[in-house]
């Protein structure tokens, strides 16, 4: 699996994304860890990439929000806490409302999204050893929920809130990567290692690939991150 790289959450940052795919191998696999929409300023053109190119993606809590709320939205100007600016939902719907047709496409697209991706790969090392690398693939913080796969956790923990079902994967063969979390940087243990850099507040969107854990990045394109609503 050369050349497949993790990428952590866009949230519409779409300059910024296609930014840092020009740092990849051309013939590069991605995987992104969810939350392709809210907050920045180009959700539909994310989406629309991603379809494009049959990237894999693993279903956020932004996505989630998405699904449950973007149409009677779009359709009924409605407003709950989604559309607040804590959220950011606003931006996704900016980016819909004069295009229903196209809507619909990327809601059936969210839909088919899994929680969670189970994924082995393997490759000879300097030693010409081979290396069989295990990973369980989240957006939350997916570790303690191994056996559980509880879909809504999967999307939604956090490293450091510590809570009495989560399950012990110091064992665990598998190294959890994921989003959700925002970081200065790239959080790296044995078990797990999160990945968003926080382009959407200003930092950078994180590429990291599969085999050797080395990280791309790209700096936040400002176009991508006006706060103000339309």
């Amino acid at each position: 699996m050369n050349n497949t790289y993790f990428i952590g959450d866009v949230h519409g940052c779409y300059f910024t994304l296609m930014s840092l795919i020009k740092k990849l191998p051309k013939d590069s696999k991605l995987i992104f860890l969810g939350d392709l929409c809210d907050k920045g300023n180009h959700v539909k053109e994310v989406i629309q990439y991603i379809i494009d190119n049959n990237h894999t993606v693993v279903k956020g809590n932004h996505d989630y929000m998405m699904e449950q709320y973007l149409k009677k939205a779009v359709q009924d100007d409605m407003t709950n806490i989604w559309t607040s600016e804590t959220w950011g939902g606003y931006k996704t719907v900016n980016s819909y409302k004069d295009n229903i047709e196209l809507m619909e496409k990327h809601l059936s697209f969210i839909s088919t999204l899994p929680y969670y991706i189970d994924l082995e790969s393997f490759y000879y090392n300097e030693e010409n050893k081979l290396v069989i690398k295990k990973y369980y693939l989240t957006h939350g913080f997916g570790a303690p929920y191994q056996e559980n796969k509880d879909s809504k956790k999967l999307m939604s923990n956090r490293v450091g809130r510590e809570y009495s079902d989560w399950e012990d994967f110091s064992k665990s063969e598998k190294i959890n990567v994921f989003g959700h979390c925002d970081f200065e940087e790239v959080l790296f243990d044995d078990k797990y290692i999160g990945i968003d850099t926080g382009a959407v507040y200003g930092r950078k969107l994180t590429a990291m690939e599969i085999n050797t854990h080395k990280l791309i990045q790209e700096d936040v394109h400002k176009e991508d991150i006006v706060w103000k609503k339309y």
